[in-house]
């Protein structure tokens, strides 16, 4: 890749969801990922550390927006509001800009596509087309919306949702990572190889998908596991991705390639609310069956498993819009159904098992005064958290477990949950399934799916970098996805607002690059 004149470098970021470093280092040098490993050859590469907990809206908010939570106030796909009910969280939820603002605002052009936290998506200089949190595939998920028309045109039905949620059988996934991954690179190779963007992002789940649901195939020692080789599959079909729209971007043009975090195996999915139960914080309702909330929901999943898997595209996308308000309700209502909120003080919702205390005065049914006996059910609940221990070695598996406002800072941390868990390692994840009686540690099923996870999140997330002034070779350790969107503006020739709490990579670049982005993204 070389400078094409003096003109400034687009910059292409692919984002790679819990792209695992050490899997893509380890297959690039192995010549199985051979446009990563070229990447990686000619530029820079290294890891990003993300701060736990390892939940996806919440990561993606502090990369879109360069704030921490609280002060970007997205903490989980579903969020507790000022009434105390949940709903679920899209783009209206992110209390600070996003850098593509400070791109528009200098006049320059963004191609945005299926990135999280991106529905509604905005008017900008360029183009956007929403990711998973729209809540259908249909003309207004995109600006402008005749682009929405001319990809329907030219590639068939828009694959909004990509592989999730789901609902199919697992020898299924034998070929679908890699079909699904095609296909989104026609799309993406397109719209790449248009000329009307100077930054353009987008991000791919399949990477996730494989390793949640067939990291224990990959570690496998059976040489007849039909699995065993999908994660490896679904890495190969990216890197191809990879190349064609580094081809389409054109040589003058950087190239990063990133996750929000890595990957490892899972070692339990973990029932909090059981755990609260036993532990004396919640309580359910006498006379209902243990899973009778579940089996509601369970319904309510199976027939929209069936639907998915029965309808056209175009059907699931008239689905999808009109069911997500029907969820929304359903989920809170079915939540609510069979917990004792008379005599409950905690209890946890969302993905990574954060803890509410049921406040009087916040929460629908709060019990629990504020002042003295808010602060005792806090201690309560991390002394015991702490003292939680794995089944299987005795070790604890909560390596922190914090008081919202010890943990964050900003305005918005009234939104985050009472209680902040982080799991050892990224090796336990909360059961979606909320079932009850099956004891805390134990197998971790997703809604839709038929076949338990055996991947989790890590800290370690993935950074490569290469094109017209960046360096080679450079050592990337101490980054943070803080840091990411300083980066890319400062790449563009502009400085972050001061609102950002990450700094720019200034060892990405060339020397003589380095010192003029400096120069130019001075604040003045």
């Amino acid at each position: 890749m070389s400078n094409d004149g003096n003109r400034t470098p687009r910059v292409l970021v692919i984002a790679l969801a819990e792209a695992a470093p050490d899997l893509v280092f380890n297959w690039a040098r192995q010549g199985i990922l051979p446009f990563l490993g070229e990447l990686i050859r000619v530029g820079v590469s290294g890891t990003t550390v993300c701060p736990e907990p390892f939940i996806t809206p919440q990561m993606w908010g502090s990369i879109l927006t360069g704030t921490g939570p609280g002060h970007h106030g997205v903490f989980d796909f579903w969020q507790r509001r000022a009434d105390g009910r949940f709903g679920e969280i899209d783009s209206t939820h992110l209390k600070a800009p996003p850098f593509w603002h400070r791109i528009a605002a200098a006049g320059l052009r963004c191609g945005i596509v299926n990135l999280p936290l991106t529905y509604p998506p905005d008017d900008l200089p360029g183009f956007m087309i929403s990711g998973q949190d729209a809540p259908g595939a249909y003309r207004l998920i995109a600006r402008p919306m005749g682009l929405f028309d001319q990809l329907v045109a030219r590639f068939g039905p828009y694959p909004l949702k990509e592989i999730f949620p789901g609902g199919r059988r697992k020898d299924e996934y034998l070929n679908l990572l890699e079909s699904n991954t095609q296909r989104w690179s026609d799309i993406l190779e397109y719209l790449v190889g248009r000329s009307d963007w100077d930054f353009f992002m987008t991000f791919s789940s399949t990477t996730a998908m494989a390793q949640h649901y067939f990291w224990a195939d990959m570690e496998s020692n059976d040489p007849d596991n039909p699995f065993a080789t999908v994660v490896q599959q679904a890495y190969v079909a990216l890197d191809r991705m990879i190349g064609r729209l580094t081809e389409a971007a054109g040589p003058n043009t950087q190239v990063f390639v990133i996750s929000e975090c890595g990957a490892g195996p899972l070692r339990f999915g973990v029932e909090i609310n059981n755990w609260l139960e036993h532990e004396g914080f919640l309580v359910h309702k006498q006379g209902l069956g243990p899973d009778s909330g579940v089996e509601r929901r369970s319904l309510f999943a199976a027939l929209r498993r069936e639907a998915q898997a029965r309808l056209p595209l175009s059907a699931q996308a008239r689905l999808n819009r009109h069911l997500r308000p029907l969820n929304t309700w359903l989920e809170n209502r079915i939540y609510a159904s069979d917990i004792d909120w008379t005599r409950t003080t905690a209890y946890a919702r969302g993905k990574e098992g954060q803890i509410f205390i049921n406040l009087k005065g916040r929460e629908p049914h709060g019990i629990v005064a504020p002042g003295r006996e808010y602060e005792q059910v806090r201690d309560r609940l991390i002394e015991q958290l702490l003292a939680l221990e794995d089944p299987d070695d005795g070790t604890a598996a909560v390596t922190a477990a914090v008081r919202s406002e010890d943990y964050y800072d900003g305005s918005y941390v009234r939104l985050a949950p009472d209680v902040v868990v982080c799991w050892r390692n990224g090796e336990y994840m909360p059961n979606e399934s909320r079932s009850r009686g099956r004891g805390v540690f134990v197998e971790r099923w997703r809604d839709s799916m038929s076949w338990p996870t055996s991947g989790s999140h890590r800290a370690g997330g993935l950074l490569i970098a290469a094109g017209p002034d960046i360096r080679r070779g450079a050592d990337l350790s101490g980054a943070g996805i803080l840091d990411l969107a300083p980066t890319w503006l400062a790449a563009l020739g502009l400085s972050a607002p001061e609102s950002f709490h990450g700094r720019v990579l200034s060892q990405v670049f060339e020397p003589t690059a380095s010192a003029r982005i400096t120069a130019s993204t001075e604040v003045g």
